[in-house]
């Protein structure tokens, strides 16, 4: 036997007031809810939500930050593996050859971290 929705049940609400609707409706799309309907429910039984906001003021320096991370780490492998070939036993002429590189992966390292923080330290000025 289905259990029988009473018309209590159902709930319809309206805002008449235009501020209160502007400000019901950004909370809505701050919340991350995918429905009005879960978003309501969410906050008439004190569940908790999510809030998402977007800093778009962050969005070019993230861009950036990842830029200068992925070069990283493509850098970090080459070291890696430059390190793997000099531990292999190769002759003395090729492990110069091979140190010579890791210097210069290490250089530009330092470099890109170097940009890094400079480009920390100028978002945070903002």
């Amino acid at each position: 036997m289905s259990e029988r929705i009473e018309r209590w049940d159902r709930w319809d609400t309206r805002l008449p007031s235009t501020k209160d609707q502007e400000k019901v409706i950004a909370l809505f799309h701050k919340s991350g809810a995918k429905t009005k309907s879960d978003f309501v429910r969410a906050r008439l039984l004190d569940e908790s939500f999510k809030v998402i906001t977007v800093d778009k003021s962050a969005v070019e320096y993230y861009r950036k930050l990842s830029q200068l991370t992925a070069q990283i780490h493509k850098i970090g492998i080459l070291y890696n593996q430059t390190v793997k070939a000099i531990n292999s036993y190769h002759s003395v002429k090729a492990a110069q050859v091979m140190l010579q590189r890791l210097e210069q992966f290490s250089q530009q390292i330092i470099t890109l971290e170097q940009q890094a923080i400079s480009l920390t330290l100028d978002y945070r000025k903002r």
